[in-house]
């Protein structure tokens, strides 16, 4: 429940600061920089300020999913956003670091079967005052009110975890009606600033992958309510520019992202086998220990993949004996069954030699 100040006015956020697209990763020559439209964002210090994201420095934007996400944040057009995509490839952390750039306070929940949109609205809660210790019943906003009600965006991970009949009692919210809170009485008009972002591994059709447990399928009148993005993977030049922001070596880091490459591959059942034998690359070299049809129960994200390079370049530096495969299990491998961990073991030897 809220324990931001939700007697303000709701015209308290205003969105009339100026932030520059280069903070986005967007590259503007110096003659046209005066010609650039910059985006309209908060006051770092606002009213909401504790739900502001934090700012990722090392954080780099694949350039399709940037320009689609700011495109859709600053111009809405009565939808809301869907990002669907595999495990790991970044559907969360894009709006978050949009969000934090443009300093837009943000409400983040995490769905399952058995949420009910009500706990996302509020509910009555004994309150004590601090003053002369007495208890009084008060409504108290949840996250979607919130947000509703000010202006904030509000993301829902892994949306199509709900039950069918929770999705559908989201449509109201998502074409712009108002927000009765029958506690109270009270009528919340939309703001227009709010913001309605949904992320799964599906696009709403039930998984198609047979990898995903729990997915739902979705009512078709309420997935008719979304702006549609279809997020992957940072493509290898991307991800491999990241990586040398952790380890110097580019040939390294470049192993480094062709070894997260290949579990995501095995892990979303791609042929590993043709990609092999069709590059022109390094990655060219066969894993002839993992067969064409495997499917592996991990995948490599780009999270796990900073958090094995950076344990890496820790235990390289002191020295420590088999600090790649050691690290990588500490990371990735220890996190997969016995049979799935020796085709780990085997992609890691042929890769790294």
């Amino acid at each position: 429940m809220s324990t931001f100040n939700t007697t303000l006015a709701a015209d308290t956020l205003v969105r009339n600061v100026a932030i520059s697209p280069e903070l986005f990763g967007v590259v503007i020559p110096e003659h046209m920089k005066a010609q650039v439209k910059p985006y309209a964002g908060f006051a770092a210090d606002n009213a909401f300020s504790a739900a502001i994201p934090s700012l990722n420095d090392h954080y780099v934007f694949e350039p399709s999913l940037r320009a689609s996400v700011l495109m859709w944040i600053n111009y809405p057009q009565g939808q809301s956003l869907w990002i669907s995509g595999p495990t790991g490839c970044g559907k969360t952390s894009i709006v978050e670091q949009v969000a934090a750039r443009l300093n837009w306070p943000l409400m983040k929940t995490t769905a399952s079967q058995d949420l009910d949109i009500n706990s996302l609205v509020g509910g009555l809660r004994l309150v004590c005052d601090t003053m002369t210790g007495d208890t009084r019943t008060d409504f108290l906003y949840g996250p979607l009110a919130l947000a509703y009600k000010f202006g904030l965006i509000f993301l829902l991970d892994e949306y199509d975890q709900l039950d069918p009949s929770c999705a559908n009692a989201f449509n109201a919210i998502l074409e712009g009606g108002n927000l009765v809170i029958p506690e109270t009485n009270e009528v919340i008009k939309k703001h227009p600033n709010f913001r309605f972002v949904a992320t799964a591994n599906s696009i709403g059709q039930g998984d198609l992958t047979g990898v995903y447990g729990g997915v739902k399928v979705l009512n078709v009148a309420n997935l008719d309510r979304y702006m549609f993005i279809n997020a992957n993977y940072m493509p290898k030049d991307v991800e491999t520019s990241l990586i040398k922001k952790f380890i110097s070596d580019e040939v390294l880091a470049g192993k480094f992202v062709e070894i997260a490459n290949i579990i995501r591959k095995l892990f979303v059942g791609s042929d590993i086998a043709g990609d092999f034998n069709q590059s022109n690359d390094s990655s060219s070299v066969k894993v002839s220990a993992v067969s064409p049809d495997t499917r592996l129960s991990v995948t490599c994200s780009t999270r796990s993949l900073i958090a094995w390079v950076e344990r890496f370049s820790l235990m390289n530096k002191a020295k420590m004996p088999e600090a790649l495969q050691v690290s990588f299990d500490l990371q990735i491998g220890n996190r997969a069954g016995a049979d799935d961990k020796r085709a780990l073991h085997a992609i890691l030897k042929a890769v790294f030699g």
